[in-house]
């Protein structure tokens, strides 16, 4: 085999290996992105369902904090989907 055929198998081959990385980061950025809607749902949900009993005037009403806790992002939620 001449030094040409093995340098274009070897820039195949690198060339497969970036292909793959680009799509494990993309792959990692869309699951970070899920989450972080996630998370701006839960928020919302929190906080709508707190709105009444905190615009009451009952002497009854304490407050509960943390209304919201965010879930924690994972390794394995980024990476595997989780």
């Amino acid at each position: 085999m001449g030094y040409a055929v093995l340098k274009r198998g070897q820039s195949t081959t690198e060339i497969a290996f970036v292909f793959a990385g680009i799509v494990l980061l993309f792959a990692a950025i869309l699951q970070i992105w899920f989450w972080g809607n996630k998370q701006i749902v839960l928020r919302q949900q929190s906080y709508n369902a707190g709105r009444v009993t905190a615009g009451t005037s009952s002497d009854t009403y304490t407050l509960q904090w943390p209304v919201y806790k965010p879930d924690e992002l994972t390794e394995n939620m980024v990476l595997r989907g989780d």
